[in-house]
């Protein structure tokens, strides 16, 4: 089979076995766009290239986060948001909050500079923050994590701090800086939900469990397939506060608050006239969109990167395809 590529866009063919056994193609279309004072949007001279790997926020840590995913996938739920950055204050503050806004959905969190648990009257409490004029907005530095004798492990974020077996474990231990504005962690005993705005992992709950049972059944009827119980939201990356039900569109907006200089930058999903032409034996064709899936927004580089995809299935017999063009349509 043959691909092309008549876009100004980065795209790729990737196949691929799709749940059920058959054989797939995935045509996989990236664009990166800078954002310009304003609002305005133009096609970026320097194109972020298609990722086929999860990166790490530390290569050397096995139990970090990572900060982007990769692009490669058959399709996924609705669509995912990831912002990638820091939270960004004019003036030194001990904490501040940092919100993103996509079509109706606002998703909110507080940043605090680094503090550490300590002695208090009732117990062990936050420490002090440190002031702070910028601070990374990574799963390492909100609630999660796991015991030293790793009998207590939080499976939403590994990464994180605050988990300990005795509260008094804690002590002098970084304290968890990001969190919901509505669900502050004031003290050693507070669990709330980990929160963030980056990709989580693909063994991190809840994105493990959507990927099915591993079981012994699977062993002897499925193997190499994924289970029957596969979803396709175990694809979605994004944090489940920015995991959205339907895709992307363009004209849909998107504002994020307190990670730039600027204070608040926001811009539009921009027009997105692509299209994937295929080509059967038998001179059969067909015409696809693909769907906008993923956005992945980089505040301090004024730049957002969208992915949109379209599975084919290779076929047999005599119905086999031939030819994929990736093309513009207006």
């Amino acid at each position: 089979m043959t691909f092309s590529n008549a876009t100004p866009y980065v795209a790729l063919d990737v196949p691929t076995t799709g749940p059920d056994g058959h054989a797939l193609v995935v045509a996989v279309v990236k664009a990166t766009f800078d954002i310009l004072p304003g609002g305005r949007i133009v096609p970026s001279d320097d194109p972020i290239p298609l990722r086929p790997n999860d990166i790490p926020l530390d290569a050397k840590n096995p139990n970090g986060s990572i900060v982007l995913p990769s692009d490669l996938c058959i399709e996924k739920h609705g669509a995912d948001v990831i912002v990638l950055g820091d939270a960004v204050s004019k003036r030194r503050v001990e904490s501040m909050d940092v919100a993103v806004r996509v079509k109706d959905r606002t998703v909110q969190l507080r940043v605090h500079g680094e503090r550490r648990f300590t002695q208090g009257i009732a117990g062990v409490v936050m420490g002090p923050a440190v002031p702070f004029e910028r601070m990374p907005i990574v799963y390492e530095r909100a609630y999660g994590g796991m015991s030293e004798d790793l009998t207590l492990i939080e499976e939403r974020n590994p990464a994180g701090v605050g988990v300990a077996k005795r509260k008094r474990d804690l002590l002098d231990r970084p304290a968890p800086q990001i969190e919901h504005p509505l669900r502050p962690h004031t003290d050693a005993g507070d669990k709330h939900p980990p929160v963030g705005l980056g990709p989580i992992m693909t063994h991190w709950l809840p994105r493990r469990a959507w990927a099915g049972t591993f079981d012994e059944a699977w062993q002897k009827t499925r193997i190499p397939l994924m289970p029957v119980d596969f979803d396709i939201r175990h694809n979605n990356a994004a944090h489940p506060d920015l995991q959205f039900e339907s895709p992307l569109a363009p004209g849909d907006t998107v504002s994020v608050l307190g990670m730039h200089e600027d204070g608040v930058m926001s811009f539009e999903i921009p027009a997105f006239p692509v299209v994937v032409r295929g080509r059967f034996d038998g001179g059969e064709k067909v015409v696809e969109r693909p769907v906008i899936d993923t956005l992945v927004v980089h505040p301090n580089e004024r730049r957002f990167e969208i992915v949109a995809r379209k599975a084919f299935r290779i076929g047999r017999g005599q119905r086999v395809l031939r030819e994929l063009q990736v093309d513009l349509s207006f």
